[in-house]
């Protein structure tokens, strides 16, 4: 069966949740889940789900048979299971979901508006160098006047511009392939190793990443899983590298014998603010409830990382498009004025 898309999950989560909450077994949660499910794939692997249990097998267990969900939803309900939380556990893991689905949207969003408006820039650049350079250079050919030599430069350059925007078209057509391949493989794969060392998109990928670690560390706290441990599965989860490899800079330490807050500032995982206020919430016996908090200003600095990305980029592109217009409108418009100034 194909992997489950986040959105999917995190319904799924929050419907289980509930059945479990109001007092009814996994099993009987999944039996109510599957009769209410259009997805033909979902509700046969939820059927098959509750077989499997019914039969004595636990509900991670039986997920991970289906191979529709994600390691990370397979361990934190072995985690739930184990600790007797898994309603919590999955009403977390629901709202995690839904966070990284909105994650997801506002990445492809920060691409997307950027790509369209160098679609654009390319286009408007075509139309003037292949359609109205010519017909201006037969004009003023026709009046005994040639066209300037930048224009013939820009015009000598159409034929080597058409090459590079096929090739450039070429490599932008097999990235996307291959995001696409990936996404429908495996709909729950973040973009972010992906476009990490991009320059203008590296930072929104950084945010995005660290928003995902915090809330991810968040939801393993509030389970009860040990923080070593939890770091562990961090790692595992994390695609990003730059932030991967504070992740085990991190673990590194904490084996040394280092505090978890010290630790956090020495590897620079999170921010100097956001360390140190977790560590004020381990010495105050609060900390998962402050890894919580420092979670959602991540979410905070990932819609302001995307904004910022967007309107920069824009001006950027605006700025490019003008500059190359101007200089090819004053290329052909320098011998109309000259005609212009002769006749006068």
């Amino acid at each position: 069966m194909k992997k489950i898309a986040g959105n999917e999950c995190a319904l799924l989560c929050q419907q289980l949740s509930m059945m479990i909450s109001s007092g009814l077994s996994a099993e009987d949660g999944l039996g109510v889940v599957a009769n209410d499910q259009p997805d033909a794939g979902l509700h046969d692997a939820l059927l098959k789900i509750k077989n499997e249990m019914e039969l004595g097998e636990t509900l991670a267990d039986s997920l991970e048979r289906t191979e529709a969900f994600d390691a990370y939803m397979i361990r934190m309900v072995r985690i739930g299971e184990q600790t007797g939380y898994l309603d919590q556990v999955l009403d977390a893991l629901a709202q995690y979901y839904q966070r990284m689905e909105k994650i997801r949207i506002n990445l492809k969003n920060a691409l997307t508006y950027p790509l369209i408006l160098l679609i654009m820039v390319m286009v408007v650049v075509g139309v003037i160098l292949f359609k109205v350079l010519p017909v201006f250079d037969e004009v003023l050919r026709n009046l005994g006047v040639s066209l300037t030599v930048p224009a013939q430069v820009l015009m000598q350059a159409g034929t080597v511009l058409i090459v590079a925007s096929a090739a450039v078209s070429a490599l932008v057509l097999i990235g996307a392939g291959v995001v696409g391949w990936r996404q429908l493989r495996n709909p729950q794969l973040s973009l972010t190793a992906l476009f990490a060392r991009v320059p203008l998109i590296s930072g929104v990928c950084r945010e995005l990443s660290l928003a995902q670690a915090a809330f991810a560390l968040s939801l393993f706290t509030r389970s009860g899983v040990e923080i070593s441990e939890a770091l562990q599965g961090l790692e595992t989860l994390i695609e990003h590298p730059g932030v991967k490899k504070q992740i085990r800079d991190c673990m590194q330490k904490m084996n040394a014998g280092e505090n978890f807050d010290r630790a956090l500032l020495d590897c620079g995982l999170f921010k100097e603010a956001y360390a140190r206020m977790i560590g004020i919430g381990l010495r105050a016996g609060r900390g998962d409830e402050m890894i919580a908090q420092v979670a959602e200003r991540y979410d905070d600095d990932t819609e302001t990382a995307v904004n910022q990305f967007l309107n920069t980029i824009e001006p950027l592109m605006i700025v490019l498009l003008s500059v190359i217009v101007g200089a090819i409108l004053l290329s052909v418009m320098l011998p109309l004025m000259n005609i212009m100034s002769s006749i006068g």
